[in-house]
């Protein structure tokens, strides 16, 4: 897809893509856009970088991000080689819903051995299903800066070793008494044959918000962090009591 000039792709609040298979590129560059919405699904030939680090700073607006079956991307948002200005540099600050499905390539949601990153601080929902090369989902550094996350779902990532991975920033300081996640209401792990731990780092969840977990068919995960297994232990609990004959198939396995 080719506008006829930055200034159009610049006003346009939603933006769908889909079947365009010989698309290359959606952002020329760096840009100022009024994006609220992106959905893209089966463009196969799209850059391996979804949003390169010179087009971040300019989507002050973007809300949603769906990506569907794209076979070509690799890391959705590059944050390496951006320059931090200050507090009031914000990645992406309206991003409250992000749905990755199919994308067989991906190895990072973000890319982020960059000192200094902040951002990111309102989303909601991050929905990943079907990513077979993302072993991590979050880093240590990016974990910690989504203080409004209410819904992970991970689901059928064959090589998702762990949900926090132990790649931490060039003089981050791992806050061990940090609580990650505090908004945190439903979480879902489903069918992870690889995942073993949620968190590399000794990270500290509460919980106290949480409503849902699931934790199904994910054969090398012993051990999850207290809070979220005394909410599954007490789910379990309840299903049964209500359902004697009836055995919620949501323990670790």
């Amino acid at each position: 897809m080719r506008m006829n000039s930055q200034d159009k792709l610049a006003t346009i609040e939603e933006l769908t893509i889909r079947g365009m298979e010989n698309l290359m590129e959606i952002w020329p560059g760096e840009l100022e856009a009024k994006l609220r919405k992106m959905t893209l699904a089966w463009c196969h030939k799209l850059s391996s970088i979804l949003f390169p680090s010179n087009s971040i700073k300019g989507m002050q607006n973007l809300e949603v991000l769906e990506v569907k079956d794209c076979r070509s991307i690799g890391v959705a948002f590059d944050l390496e080689g951006l320059v931090w200005e200050g507090m009031l540099d914000m990645a992406l600050p309206s991003l409250k819903k992000v749905e990755l499905r199919h994308l067989q390539k991906l190895t990072h949601v973000w890319k982020d051995n960059s000192p200094g990153i902040q951002g990111f601080q309102n989303l909601r929902s991050l929905v990943v299903n079907e990513c077979d090369s993302l072993r991590n989902l979050f880093s240590y550094s990016l974990a910690k800066l989504l203080v409004k996350l209410q819904e992970i779902e991970v689901t059928e990532c064959g090589m998702m070793e762990s949900i926090i991975g132990n790649e931490t920033n060039a003089g981050d300081v791992v806050i061990t008494n940090m609580i990650m996640f505090p908004q945190l209401s439903s979480l879902k792990l489903n069918n992870l044959p690889n995942l073993t731990s949620f968190c590399f780092e000794p990270c500290t969840f509460e919980g106290s918000l949480l409503k849902t977990i699931e934790v199904i068919n994910c054969p090398k995960m012993k051990i999850l962090p207290s809070a979220f297994q005394r909410k599954l232990d007490q789910q379990k609990a309840d299903f049964s009591t209500s359902s004697p004959h009836h055995l919620l198939d949501g323990k670790v396995r």
